[in-house]
């Protein structure tokens, strides 16, 4: 009886969550603005993809955590408030430090990207096997691939910069929550059928 219960207060859990597919598609879409900036941007400088890029991370991790408010019964809840509070804590160092040193600028980015990976690889595993886990993966490994592109000093230019790297991994991000909110919606339409 007890499991047949629990049974059913998942499902009803994972509705909810389905039913709030526009917060997921919010924040995809942030997160795809939020990146193409810091791409498009700061060519210019250094400086200014410290800045475009520090905006970028601290305006994405509020929305995650607003969004993650919204999705309370979200397997990944605790893991996106914590991704979210360390793209505010990780944007307002790179944003507050712009004149920093080219080296120390990148190894700080990198820093970032690193926990952001780890963290959202840790998201994954949470919210496996639900739909859209596997981009959230690859959105994790891809920060990862940021920070070692970052850490073995490769040689950038105006087209490949901290900012730029950073901003495709933040595209990427983007559309694992864009597979998510589309799962949910599909699975939020196959429930009002059934």
């Amino acid at each position: 009886m007890k499991v047949g219960m629990a049974k059913v207060g998942t499902r009803s859990g994972s509705a909810s969550v389905a039913a709030k597919w526009a917060w997921f598609l919010l924040l995809g879409i942030v997160l795809i603005g939020c990146g193409a900036a810091a791409v498009i941007l700061p060519v210019a400088s250094s400086f200014a993809a410290s800045v475009v890029l520090g905006v970028a991370l601290a305006i994405s991790g509020v929305v995650k955590i607003v969004e993650a408010l919204q999705v309370t019964g979200w397997a990944g809840y605790a893991w996106q408030m914590l991704v979210g509070a360390v793209e505010i804590v990780g944007g307002i160092l790179i944003y507050l430090n712009p004149w920093a040193g080219a080296l120390a600028i990148t190894l700080l980015i990198a820093l970032v990207f690193l926990v952001q990976g780890l963290v959202q690889i840790g998201l994954a595993f949470r919210v496996r096997p639900r739909a859209g886990w596997g981009w959230l993966l690859v959105a994790g490994l891809i920060a990862l691939c940021v920070t070692a592109a970052m850490v073995m000093k490769l040689r950038y230019t105006s087209f490949y910069t901290p900012g730029t790297v950073g901003g495709i991994a933040l595209i990427v991000a983007g559309c694992a929550y864009l597979a998510i909110a589309l799962t949910n919606r599909r699975a939020m339409r196959q429930a009002t059928l059934a």
